[in-house]
């Protein structure tokens, strides 16, 4: 009875280590690659249409946050271990080492060359491509919005200026 009890506490104790092993060594960097994955997106998004005309302050955050997130991407595919590497490139597809070096380099151009509107840059897709990125919709409560606005203000223009 006591050397089953022994066994058994054994082998909880190796089945515990070992969770403790997948969970420090595999998901733990996949969680950190995601979470950097979520961030390119929300860079995308609230940088994409940066003007030319911005604040050079604003122009500075956003190619400190482009770079910092590709930079991130960069260090954590360099880092990885092989069994990490072969679950984010063989088996989600995503080429992270790629989109943080295109990354990286819009977060260049914004700040040297006054470069703007990062959706409408050729390596947008291609970032969003890598990481297998959805491109943002348009919330479907505001296309009716839209559609009222756009019937509202063609009313009033057909009108002559003294009915409105």
């Amino acid at each position: 009875m006591e050397m089953s009890a022994m066994w058994s506490g054994i082998v909880m104790f190796v089945l515990g280590a070992c969770g403790w092993m997948i969970a420090k060594l595999l998901f733990e960097p996949m969680k950190e690659i995601t979470g950097l994955r979520r961030e390119a997106q929300e860079c995308l998004i609230v940088y994409g249409n940066l003007s030319r005309d911005a604040p050079a302050d604003e122009r500075r955050i956003a190619a400190q946050t482009f770079r910092r997130v590709g930079a991130g991407l960069v260090s954590r595919h360099i880092a990885a271990p092989r069994w990490v590497k072969w679950c984010y490139e063989g088996y989600l597809r995503w080429d992270v080492h790629s989109a943080g070096t295109m990354l990286i380099r819009i977060g260049d151009t914004a700040q040297s060359e006054g470069f703007s509107f990062a959706n409408s840059s050729p390596l947008t897709p291609l970032i969003r491509d890598c990481l297998k990125l959805p491109a943002p919709e348009k919330p479907s409560l505001m296309m009716p919005l839209e559609e009222h606005s756009s019937e509202h203000s063609s009313e009033h223009s057909n009108k002559p200026a003294g009915q409105l």
